[in-house]
């Protein structure tokens, strides 16, 4: 479940963190920004008290892999190259704990709900193979409904502020595509907000990332496709 920290417990956490004695955690992470009114955002990440990186983002898609350290098995995100130590609370972006055991997670950076401290959240989607298998699928609703999920047979609920994973599809056409239909509760009826149709292969994983800009009367769905790396060939 996608967790929302309220402020006075979110300066407990990051206390702790910030200044308990314990062994950084290193973690491999792909990030995206879903954020339309500022999707330029620049962000760091690093360990208070050392040196903070650039947060890798990429134009569209996913990031390219970057190395990270936590903090009391939690990822910390600020808005600033250095934290001022007296006040380190002032930079701070974001930060989520991150699961037990984790070593390779995809980000999803979005912004918080308005006059909410830190001004971001993440969601943290497992990046690893046996936590997240080529040719299957996870859906992020970032919304505060339920939506739905159809592709080809399959029918799935993607409720509000949850990660679903999403089967790898069978019932496939000749081209290995399937319709792709999602849908978010209004009221008491399923309305419709996309229909695609789309090719699923063993060797592409997508993350579904359903969200809705403030102002918008229906949500909208963005779809980051991650393809598996060629395997080179040793005989070379």
């Amino acid at each position: 479940m996608i967790t929302r920290l309220h402020s006075a417990t979110l300066i407990i956490l990051f206390g702790l963190a910030a200044f308990a004695p314990g062994k950084d955690m290193p973690l491999q992470i792909r990030a995206v920004l879903q954020d339309s009114a500022k999707p330029d955002a620049k962000f760091f990440v690093g360990k208070v008290g050392n040196p903070l990186l650039p947060l890798n983002l990429a134009d569209e898609g996913l990031s390219e892999s970057q190395k990270v350290t936590l903090e009391n098995g939690s990822l910390n995100l600020f808005t600033t190259a250095t934290v001022d130590m007296a006040s380190p609370f002032a930079s701070l972006a974001a930060t989520v704990k991150v699961p037990v055991g984790a070593s390779r997670l995809i980000v999803i950076i979005v912004p918080a709900a308005p006059g909410t401290v830190p001004p971001y959240r993440m969601v943290v989607v497992a990046d690893e193979p046996k936590s997240f298998p080529w040719g299957e699928s996870k859906a992020v609703n970032l919304t505060s409904v339920d939506c739905s999920l159809e592709i080809g047979d399959q029918k799935l609920l993607v409720p509000s502020d949850q990660v679903t994973a999403v089967p790898k599809v069978t019932k496939l056409d000749e081209f290995n595509r399937a319709q792709t239909n999602f849908y978010h509760k209004q009221n008491d009826q399923w309305v419709v907000v996309a229909e695609r149709q789309m090719q699923y292969v063993a060797t592409l994983r997508r993350v579904f990332v359903i969200y809705q800009t403030l102002g918008a009367l229906v949500p909208e769905v963005r779809t980051l496709v991650d393809q598996k790396p060629a395997v080179p060939d040793k005989r070379r």
